[in-house]
């Protein structure tokens, strides 16, 4: 299942190949060998704090990603959710992730979304929302500081 159009400039590939470090002043949550988070540009149904777990090597799908990287995507994805529920006092974590264009899939790398839930958020309405660059940078921040 191959869905990205010829000459596809990938911005998740873009992003890792700029890691050169921890930066304070960016909008990446952490960084390691196989993984990064990132406070992606938008948001959803008015609730601010998601991040995107996103492989340092370009898979588009879910059936491409190797079955070696899913214990770094759990534990990334544990470790998100329990700064999440420190840092933004958030009563719920909901992780989901997109294939192909019915699937809603806009960004042809896989990546999962782990979005702070509270009660009545409205995740489900639809609404979709823009960060600041300040608000993605300081989310990091804060969620950087609740990593354990």
């Amino acid at each position: 299942m191959k869905h990205a159009p010829l000459g596809y400039e990938c911005p998740f590939c873009d992003i890792a190949a700029g890691l050169s470090g921890p930066n304070p002043n960016s909008a990446i949550v952490f960084a390691d060998a196989n993984l990064l988070a990132v406070i992606p540009l938008h948001y959803y149904g008015g609730i601010k704090g998601n991040c995107l777990v996103v492989p340092r090597i370009h898979y588009e799908n879910a059936l491409e990603i190797p079955d070696s990287l899913g214990n770094h995507f759990f534990s990334a994805t544990r470790r998100l959710a329990n700064a999440m529920l420190r840092a933004l006092d958030c009563e719920g974590i909901s992780t989901r992730q997109h294939n192909g264009p019915a699937g809603d899939q806009d960004v042809w790398h896989y990546h999962q979304h782990v979005i702070p839930r509270y009660y009545g958020d409205g995740l489900h309405a639809g609404h979709k929302g823009v960060y600041t660059t300040e608000e993605r940078v300081e989310l990091a921040a804060r969620l950087r500081a609740e990593l354990q």
